[in-house]
């Protein structure tokens, strides 16, 4: 199983129960404690999870919109799907404005080699911008 795939799931599993042990997670995910350890540690770091012990739980006073490194892990291969349909519409010669979104980040590398134009106001899309030599405006 991929690592985000165990991410998303460990995250659905937070949010049905509160809190959840690693022995459940070891059981249901059928992986080894090491690595559910590292896939906590990880998801505590992007403050997604509260590490406690023998598990996690829900941070406190976690705000209900998501970051953007817990957005960057969900549902990857649909906005891979997403990202290539909506390359395909776009031409050359086109000026496109891509938001700051992690759906429109997964666009940029469909795109890479069409003569257009981006203007975002996602400033983590700028370095796959220049590395995918597009002409883009912040």
């Amino acid at each position: 199983m991929l690592t985000e795939q165990r991410h998303k799931i460990i995250l659905d599993e937070l949010k049905q129960k509160g809190i959840i042990k690693i022995n459940y997670l070891v059981n249901i995910l059928n992986t080894s404690e090491s690595t559910i350890r590292r896939d906590l540690n990880y998801l505590e770091s992007i403050n997604a999870v509260k590490r406690i012990h023998g598990g996690a739980a829900i941070p406190k006073g976690r705000l209900i919109e998501p970051s953007y490194s817990e957005k960057e892990i969900q549902n990857v291969q649909e906005k891979k799907k997403i990202a290539q349909f909506a390359s395909s519409c776009i031409e050359d010669g086109d000026c496109i404005y891509l938001d700051s979104g992690t759906s429109t980040f997964e666009m940029i590398q469909y795109i890479s080699n069409k003569k257009i134009i981006i203007v975002t106001n996602g400033l983590k899309h700028i370095n796959a911008i220049i590395e995918n030599n597009i002409n883009g405006y912040i």
